[in-house]
């Protein structure tokens, strides 16, 4: 598509793996639509990624609906490979995307919805947001306190560890992003790795020579739903084995930032060379219109089902299970919300002629 309709049945907000997933089933439904990505390509936001991110999926349970993931199933898909299977998904199901259509604001308009871009108005019938769990950098607020002398980036920013100045490193956040990086420097840099009070329970990506996915596909995990405020585990973590050979040191959950120095929850002070913030990601729902958000600024769905009729959300965080924001384990939202979809348009979807599954 090269110029944003004025109107159409569905519009997608977001053209990352949900919304790639939402067009695939709204494209075998024979529903027309549109894709409206701020990003200007296909996987943007996964290119932004550190140069050696790897997915703790595996190829087998990293790949997107009608389209396996390509390569050895048993192996774990390096972010550049992630961007180049989102762009081939995309053309090779005509899927139509435009890039560069940023939505500024999304508001009820009469029964349907009208959308502005830097590129004009387009009005929908129905929508589905799908712009991911991951929005904003989040960096806490006590970090001002931190000496502008003292280099800080956060993970968004984090490409290598020629990026990181000589000496200590403390890494504030002890999640999958924070310990695959800390694994990453500490074969450069001392590392001091901040834990966060909740134990992050640990998962090796592989028990009994199958991935741990497929064990959690088969006793049924990823389809349950999960506790908002369980911690998520840490897949494949080398960081025990590295504290163990004294590479990487640990310390309790930072509190404080005064000057050059880090203040850890027991007392101890930590003077860093540099800081990377692995403190996760906000999301910023200011562009919808206000009845679609609850009393906390957070969108009312149930379980990816908007409460003001026609609107449908995909790829939020623990939407419906533990894999409704990961790349292999979407689809299924995706599948249920453009069912509704189609019921209400008066069509039927088709099903996905492959998609990652345990075997």
């Amino acid at each position: 598509m090269s110029a944003l309709p004025a109107t159409v049945p569905v519009a997608v907000v977001g053209a990352g793996q949900s919304g790639l997933a939402a067009g695939y089933y709204l494209r075998q439904a024979g529903i027309r639509c549109v894709l409206l990505d701020a990003g200007s390509e296909v996987g943007e936001t996964w290119q932004r990624r550190w140069d050696s991110l790897t997915l703790f999926t595996s190829a087998q349970f990293s790949g997107l609906p009608g389209l396996p993931f390509p390569g050895h199933g048993a192996r774990y898909p390096g972010k550049d490979e992630v961007v180049a299977y989102l762009r081939d998904y995309a053309e090779r199901f005509d899927l139509p995307v435009l890039t560069d259509h940023r939505v500024l604001s999304l508001r009820r308009d009469g029964d349907g919805y009208l959308l502005t871009t830097a590129h004009g108005d387009c009005r929908a019938d129905r929508v589905v947001i799908a712009t991911g769990a991951f929005g904003t950098p989040r960096v806490p607020e006590f970090a001002a306190g931190l000496s502008p002398d003292v280099p800080a980036l956060h993970t968004s920013d984090y490409r290598g560890p020629a990026q990181v100045p000589p000496g200590t490193v403390v890494i504030v956040g002890d999640g999958n992003s924070g310990r695959q990086i800390a694994v990453e420097l500490a074969g450069t840099h001392d590392v001091v790795l901040s834990c966060s009070d909740a134990v992050s329970p640990p998962l090796p990506q592989t028990v009994l020579g199958r991935d741990m996915f497929w064990w959690m596909s088969v006793l049924g995990v990823m389809s349950l739903p999960v506790n908002m405020q369980a911690p998520d585990p840490v897949v494949g973590d080398r960081v025990p084995e590295l504290v163990a050979e004294g590479r990487i040191r640990t310390v309790g959950r930072i509190t404080a930032a005064e000057g050059a120095e880090l203040l850890v929850a027991d007392g101890e002070r930590v003077k860093p060379s540099s800081v990377i913030w692995a403190t996760g990601y906000r999301t910023d729902w200011g562009w919808l219109d206000p009845e679609m958000l609850d009393d906390s600024g957070q969108p009312r769905h149930t379980e990816g089902t908007g409460a003001l009729p026609g609107s449908y959300y995909l790829g939020l965080y623990r939407m419906r299970t533990r894999g409704s924001a990961l790349i292999g384990f979407v689809g299924r939202d995706a599948e249920r919300v453009v069912a509704a979809i189609a019921a209400a348009h008066g069509t039927t979807t088709a099903s996905p002629t492959a998609e990652g599954e345990p075997s």
